[in-house]
């Protein structure tokens, strides 16, 4: 009686060991799979708004985003101004 029991005990355990593996190996295989945010992407405060029509747009090199020429992030590469939209596009982009 006693020996059944103990047998039964120790099979949940096994079963308990294997299943805590299995959810590991998992999290470690999705954790890897999925990307990370490596920074966070800092707001601007709000403009004015403005007549449609009345801000000149300039494309982002790096991730091709639109921006506005007032508003943007500049960098002077070789005799003209690139415009950017955020600092992690600005630090991305090679000449």
């Amino acid at each position: 009686m006693f020996g059944l029991l103990r047998s039964l005990i120790e099979l949940l355990i096994v079963i308990s060991v294997i299943r805590s593996v299995i959810n590991y190996i998992r999290r470690l295989w999705y954790s890897n799979r999925t990307p990370r945010p490596t920074m966070f992407r800092q707001r601007t405060p709000p403009q004015q708004p403005q007549e449609p029509g009345s801000t000149l747009l300039q494309q982002d090199p790096v991730c091709g985003t639109y921006v506005s020429v007032e508003t943007s992030l500049k960098k002077l590469v070789k005799g003209q101004v690139v415009y950017f939209c955020s600092p992690e596009c600005r630090n991305r982009y090679q000449v």
